[in-house]
């Protein structure tokens, strides 16, 4: 019977849990130390997914980029949509931490928000925060 091996991330122990399978049933899972390792093992092997994080682009902030997150994890099947969408946007300042950047990314009714707060700062203040080599 077939098996596939996953290092399971729901508790810091990082079992390394083995799963058999016949098409797309599981048959037995092994080598979780938790429930919650047995439960993140079925869900990553039917539906795995992934919070993602990066950057988008915004103007006027202090800083160049701001940082964004989805709300939940999103199919890992959607991840480059998600990036390709997520790179389309550019806000502008004044941002709150927790606004959403996009309602519902890649048809997954899954939100972006921003991950921190950026102030609304003019060119001369930009340039005056500005390291000097």
């Amino acid at each position: 019977m077939p098996t596939e091996e996953y290092t399971c991330v729901a508790c810091p122990k990082g079992c390394t849990v083995e799963v058999e399978f016949e098409g797309d049933e599981i048959k037995d899972i092994s080598g979780y130390g938790c429930a919650k390792g047995k439960e993140y093992v079925k869900n990553e092997f039917h539906d795995p997914r992934r919070i993602l994080t990066t950057t988008v682009k915004i103007k006027n902030a202090k800083y160049p980029r701001i940082p964004v997150r989805t709300e939940t994890g999103v199919p890992k099947d959607e991840l480059d949509c998600c990036l390709d969408k997520i790179n389309e946007v550019e806000l502008e300042a004044p941002v709150e931490v927790g606004e959403v950047v996009i309602e519902d990314i890649c048809g997954t009714d899954i939100p972006v928000l921003t991950s921190r707060s950026l102030e609304r700062v003019s060119e001369d203040a930009k340039e005056k925060s500005k390291v000097q080599l």
